[in-house]
């Protein structure tokens, strides 16, 4: 009786080790669900200009502001993931760290990064400013 009892808990045992460990090796499977957050007010982002941000997940981001049309830019360079910073007169984005320079829209224009800045949806409603995130 006591041999049973302890193959049951051992079963019991590796059962839940085993479902941590996957759990841990493929994470969440289902993609998380987007959410709109209020970040600023139009007052907030100056014409031309920009305003660095964080997420939900403490990544940065920044509001690029053309007008009334705003657009939110991830600041990790594509290159190796150094900040990105939005130059005003020549509305580029550059990364210092090996020279990268993307163009307003995001695309990479010159350097060694690979592909656009990664952005997030905007959505203007009255005076304020929402930006979809990842809810976490």
């Amino acid at each position: 009786m006591v041999a049973i009892g302890m193959i049951a808990a051992l079963a019991v045992s590796y059962g839940t080790a085993a479902i941590y460990g996957l759990r841990y090796l493929f994470g969440r499977q289902k993609a998380p669900r987007k959410i709109q957050v209020l970040v600023a007010a139009l007052a907030d982002v100056p014409e031309g200009g920009s305003l660095l941000k964080e997420d939900l997940t403490r990544q940065k981001f920044l509001l690029v502001r053309s007008g009334e049309n705003i657009r939110a830019f991830s600041t990790a360079c594509t290159h190796l993931g150094c900040q990105v910073h939005w130059n005003p007169a020549g509305k580029t984005f550059f990364c210092p760290c090996h020279d990268g320079v993307f163009d307003a829209d995001g695309n990479p224009v010159s350097g060694p990064p690979p592909s656009p800045l990664a952005q997030k949806t905007v959505n203007i409603r009255g005076s304020s400013i929402f930006v979809s995130m990842d809810e976490v």
